[in-house]
């Protein structure tokens, strides 16, 4: 009973719970946390879509192994000369998966210009709790900070994978922004304690350019392959593209953006030469015709040219790329960069040769465009892609608070449910107790009437006895007075057998022990007289209140008492008959009648009445003087 009880008491929260928000309505954190989720997803779209993460066979800087966690290590870059800082990148290294590799736990980030960081700025500071070690960027906004180099301190390592009692840290690629520009590019890097294994890990494939999150695009509808020379059947074939923006201007750096056409989507860095070099009208800027040059993938390979002034650049080809059994040279875009600006977008494009197509054709080399979609400022990319890190991390944190708090409101649920269940329970006993004593006063009540019944019904019968028998005693007609007092004992014997009958009968007896009391009564009272009694009812099983009986059954034996003692009736119809909690009696006798309007209340009839009235019936009397007489009462059960 009491777990039906919970189980009720908590049906309301479940039913609410599938519409939604119904834990709220028990801990207004829940409704907070939503709005904060809400708030954050919103945010979220609005950002940069996650890249898929690459590998390149320079993964990046490995520090040296320790024996335990908290070993410090640190990696410091020099830019050279003093920059006003934007922002720092710190990009973390890939491995062969998806997830970052030796991201430090806990680190921090200064710069200075003092080499030896005698006096330093902090720019962040993540060393008092651990970080998710996530394949995403962190964008640390330096605020236009002076400083000439930058230092990396991881105060906490990362378990070498496999190896339960070797700690590492481990890099992908460090960025210092300052006018729109990566100044630490190939920038000179200390590290007093760093693995060197190429191809893979070197102190300098920490400012190479080269990481895991791909080109800065915002991907869309727009997007083009490139240009794309000729195809050649031997990969020593030179071949080259020169891009001219019509007059000399200082740049500052010049960008080559690999191809990747969607039609060869697992062919990273598609077409990008294996030796080339970098002209700017006829002077050097870049040159790996005698060595391979590690093909980027999908990243942009920078050259910075600061104090350059040229008009035209030239890439040429020395070794070309194989595609499949013959060799190519392919760019997705070519940028020169100039006061934050693209210069060569637009500009005229001429080659050696070049393959035409609805995809590749030589404009397409300077329209903005990759083949993922349209290129845009690779700080304000990796900036969004950290903002996105930060609300997945946010984002972690607000589901677990939000678990907590459904906790904390179930929890309240469970708790409330035990009072209701109690309050429950409560009012069981108060209304047991309440129908108890109902009960009790409805037994005084009954026990008062069991007592007017006697004194009235008995008593009367029993004193006119003695007093007839006292005559008897006196007068020489003793016969007569017998009579009466064997009529007077036999109405006193009725009157004692109807009260037992109500007494034994219990609270709610059924209508067919009525009609038997009402058939023994007739029996009794109506001798001599012609008596039928009919019962008409739908359902025997049928009850009424012990009341209900009472008032009915004294009426009846009053209205029989009556017609035996002053009807001079010769036949009795009796009819008794329920349906639907409606109750009927039909009482005609053949009797001399009377005039209803001239009997007064003597007679008995306002004592009829009364006892319809407290059942909640209707009485009614027909009857005319040598006509008999009819009563019929209606009455609901109760």
């Amino acid at each position: 009973m009491l777990l039906n009880s919970l189980l009720l008491s908590l049906a309301p929260f479940a039913a609410v719970a599938q519409v939604g928000g119904a834990w709220t309505w028990l801990n207004d954190d829940i409704a907070y946390l939503e709005r904060q989720q809400h708030t954050a997803n919103s945010a979220l779209e609005a950002l940069p879509a996650p890249p898929s993460p690459q590998s390149h066979e320079r993964s990046g800087f490995h520090s040296g192994f320790a024996p335990k966690a908290e070993s410090a290590r640190w990696v410091q870059v020099d830019l050279g000369a003093e920059f006003p800082l934007q922002a720092v990148v710190i990009v973390p290294a890939l491995l062969g998966t998806s997830e970052a590799y030796g991201f430090p736990r806990r680190f921090r980030v200064d710069a200075s210009n003092d080499p030896l960081f005698a006096d330093s700025i902090p720019l962040l500071d993540q060393t008092n709790a651990d970080v998710p070690p996530m394949l995403a960027p962190w964008h640390i906004a330096a605020r236009e900070v002076k400083a000439r180099y930058v230092r990396f301190t991881a105060t906490k390592l990362s378990p070498q994978p496999g190896m339960s009692s070797r700690f590492i840290f481990c890099l992908g690629e460090l960025l210092v922004f300052s006018a729109g520009r990566n100044i630490a590019l190939h920038g000179d890097v200390l590290a007093p304690n760093a693995v060197e294994t190429l191809p893979t890990w070197s102190p300098k494939h920490l400012v190479d350019g080269t990481h895991p999150l791909g080109l800065p695009v915002k991907a869309g509808e727009k997007h083009s392959n490139g240009w794309h020379s000729a195809i050649s059947s031997t990969a020593d074939a030179t071949k080259w593209v020169q891009v001219d923006w019509g007059s000399k201007q200082r740049l500052e750096e010049i960008r080559l953006i690999p191809a990747h056409p969607r039609d060869y989507p697992d062919r990273f860095g598609f077409g990008f030469p294996r030796r080339f070099k970098v002209e700017a009208d006829d002077q050097l800027v870049f040159d790996s015709t005698s060595t391979d040059f590690a093909n980027p993938g999908d990243t942009l390979v920078a050259f910075p040219t600061p104090g350059l002034q040229a008009q035209k650049i030239r890439i040429t080809a020395t070794q070309l790329w194989e595609r499949s059994g013959d060799f190519v040279f392919a760019l997705a875009e070519f940028q020169t960069i100039a006061g934050g600006k693209n210069l060569a977008l637009g500009s005229a494009v001429t080659s050696s040769d070049e393959t035409t197509t609805v995809a590749w054709k030589s404009e397409l080399l300077v329209d903005g465009l990759s083949s993922s979609g349209v290129l845009i400022d690779e700080a304000e990319w990796l900036a969004g892609l950290s903002k996105r890190r930060e609300l997945t991390v946010e984002l972690g944190a607000l589901a677990i608070a939000q678990s907590a708090a459904l906790a904390v409101a179930q929890t309240r649920a469970v708790w409330l449910a035990g009072l209701v269940s109690l309050a429950v329970a409560s009012f069981a006993v108060v209304a047991v107790l309440h129908s108890r004593r109902v009960r009790e006063r409805e037994m005084e009540t009954l026990r008062q009437r069991i007592s007017r019944d006697l004194h009235d019904e008995i008593g009367s019968h029993l004193g006119s006895i003695r007093l007839m028998s006292e005559l008897a005693l006196r007068e020489d007609a003793a016969s007569e007075s017998l009579d009466e007092i064997h009529r007077l004992a036999g109405e006193a014997a009725e009157s004692m057998r109807g009260i037992i009958w109500l007494v034994r009968e219990g609270d709610a007896p059924k209508l067919t022990s009525l009609v038997e009391a009402m058939r023994q009564s007739a029996a009794a009272l109506l001798k001599g007289i012609d008596t039928h009694l009919q019962v008409s009812s739908g359902n025997d099983a049928a009850t009424a209140s012990l009341t209900f009986h009472r008032q009915v059954f004294l009426l009846f034996r009053e209205a029989v008492h009556n017609i035996a003692k002053h009807a001079n009736a010769m036949k009795v119809e009796i009819e008794v008959s329920w349906q639907a909690r409606r109750f009927q009696l039909r009482i005609v006798d053949n009797g001399c009648g009377f005039d209803v309007a001239a009997v007064t209340a003597g007679n008995g009839l306002a004592n009829l009445r009364h006892r319809a009235e407290v059942i909640g019936g209707e009485l009614t009397f027909t009857s005319e003087s040598g006509k008999g007489t009819h009563i019929t009462l209606e009455a609901r059960l109760s």
